[in-house]
């Protein structure tokens, strides 16, 4: 159950990251095909606006064209775009005539354009040239620099002169070159005035060739561009180009996507704890489960094993009590001649050591299963001190030397016997654990409703296996021993409604910290005066 439980729940995560990822995704998706709809839309709004402007800046010069002889608004308008259309001659001119070389015309997009030395002679001509000699004087005398003529009603070209040193230049624009200079200039005033009014990056207009006409060239990249035929009888075959900055569209995008990848890592994040925490918690599940199973196997052969030695331990008390005497009997009465009396009585000797051996294995088994036995209220300190008097010889002949730092003031309610019986088989394990002296330190902490004794030696340790096995009954790490005194220990303890725990560090020693309830929760306490 835990393993699907453990596969479910990662499964079901990565199942809805993964959803709420495409659904991130298509929501940007969707919020760019909306920009870019937006874009659009205002992109259109802004061109119909601008081809209302051209038709009617066109129709008012069609119109001056027609009635040149009706004075409006406009025609002082047309003035002004004819003024631009002189300067930017001026300083085409200007540029041309900065080469040395005379009769260089090529630099002039215009058809008709004549060239004179300051005796007013013809050095170069490009297309007509027939400049009227009134004009050419002007320049030739030397009175005037620049020579200016309007369009009249009998010629309706345009001349220009400029004379620059040593060489005169006049430029002959007819009336159609005239208008589309016109148109040029009414339709840039146009895109300049529109592109600050809506602050859009650029408008681009081309002509029926394709050919730019009106505009930049230059364009920023990522820049929204929409594109359509000008449908005006004015500009046939022209396009106008809307160029709309994608910064807003961009930035809003990009907040989206900053803020969606926020959204998902939060969701990764809470996620990846969350799984990180749930196998945490499963594996400490796991492990307490673990625990119980293994701590209730071992109470549950501890508890056969007690109701093996109650049974048997009297069955077996009888024939060592007759053995043992009749070994003292043999010791004493039927003593062999001199050459045989000291084998013989080794032999008995050891005999009557391993009968000690058996009644004293005998006696912790009957020691371990008095569980019936009544609780009082006991100084935890005299207790321990018992412990440390009965095993101070074996420590002192190690070079061990056992420190009792437990409270005077410290009861807890207690079966004293196996108690100290339980604190006997820890110390005298700490002692045997330790080969080259050391020291053995027993502290108490209180709690509420705890008490807690710690009892630390500085021992070789024990290992990480050995301590998942300590309280196996004939488990046993040590050469000699039979492994009953630490299972009876942790049987004792339980059976006071506490737990045992060991922490252990190779080459540094072992610490047993064993947990008592202050107060036994099992029944009635025996009345004691302390």
């Amino acid at each position: 159950m835990g393993d699907k439980r453990a596969v479910a729940f990662p499964l079901f995560f990565a199942l809805f990251l993964i959803l709420v990822t495409l659904t991130g995704f298509f929501q940007i998706r969707i919020i760019r095909n909306n920009i870019e709809r937006q874009l659009t839309g205002e992109a259109e709004i802004i061109f119909a606006h601008i081809q209302r402007e051209i038709d009617i800046n066109l129709e008012y010069l069609s119109l001056l064209d027609r009635s040149p002889a009706i004075i409006t608004p406009y025609f002082f308008n047309l003035l002004a775009f004819d003024e631009s259309i002189i300067d930017e001659l001026d300083t085409m001119i200007t540029d041309l005539m900065k080469d040395p070389r005379p009769g260089e015309l090529g630099g002039l997009p215009f058809a008709n354009i004549v060239e004179y030395n300051l005796s007013g002679d013809t050095i170069a001509q490009k297309g007509k040239g027939d400049i009227p000699a009134n004009i050419v004087r002007k320049l030739v005398s030397g009175g005037q620099s620049t020579a200016i003529r309007m369009p009249v009603r009998k010629d309706r070209a345009l001349l220009f002169g400029r004379r620059i040193g040593n060489r005169i230049l006049f430029v002959r624009i007819d009336a159609g070159e005239l208008e589309t200079l016109r148109r040029k200039v009414i339709l840039r005033d146009i895109v300049d005035r529109e592109e600050k009014r809506f602050n859009i990056d650029a408008i681009r207009i081309y002509d029926a060739k394709g050919a730019l006409f009106v505009g930049t060239s230059e364009a920023r990249p990522g820049t929204f561009v929409l594109e359509q035929e000008l449908p005006s009888k004015l500009l046939p075959g022209f396009r106008m180009q809307i160029l709309v900055s994608r910064n807003l569209a961009r930035d809003t995008i990009q907040r989206s996507a900053i803020g969606f990848i926020l959204i998902l890592a939060v969701f990764f994040v809470f996620g990846a704890g969350s799984i990180y925490a749930f196998f945490i918690m499963e594996r400490k599940y796991a492990k307490r489960v673990k625990e119980m199973e293994r701590e209730m196997e071992v109470k549950e052969r501890l508890v056969s094993l007690g109701k093996l030695a109650s049974g048997m331990a009297h069955e077996i008390r009888n024939p060592l009590n007759a053995i043992s005497l009749s070994v003292q009997r043999l010791k004493r009465e039927f003593v062999p001649v001199e050459e045989k009396k000291e084998e013989y009585l080794t032999f008995l000797d050891i005999i009557r050591k391993e009968l000690t051996r058996v009644n004293g294995i005998v006696e912790e088994f009957l020691q371990s299963t008095r569980a019936q036995a009544p609780f009082s209220k006991e100084p935890l300190r005299d207790i321990i001190e018992e412990v440390i008097i009965i095993v101070g010889e074996k420590a002192s002949s190690r070079g061990i030397f056992i420190e009792n730092a437990t409270g005077t003031d410290i009861h807890i309610e207690c079966q004293r016997d196996r108690l100290k019986q339980a604190f006997y088989n820890i110390i005298i394990n700490a002692i045997e654990s330790m080969h080259d002296g050391g020291k053995i330190a027993v502290t108490v902490r209180q709690k509420d409703a705890t008490v807690e004794t710690s009892i630390r030696d500085s021992g070789s340790g024990i290992s990480q296996e050995a301590i998942t096995r300590i309280f196996e009954y004939y488990y046993t790490t040590k050469d000699k021993g039979i492994g009953l005194g630490l299972p009876i220990s942790y049987m004792i303890v339980k059976d006071h409604g506490g737990d045992i725990k060991v922490t252990s560090v190779a080459g540094q020693g072992t610490t047993f910290t064993i947990v008592l309830p202050r107060k036994h929760a099992g029944g009635p306490t025996a009345s004691k005066n302390v």
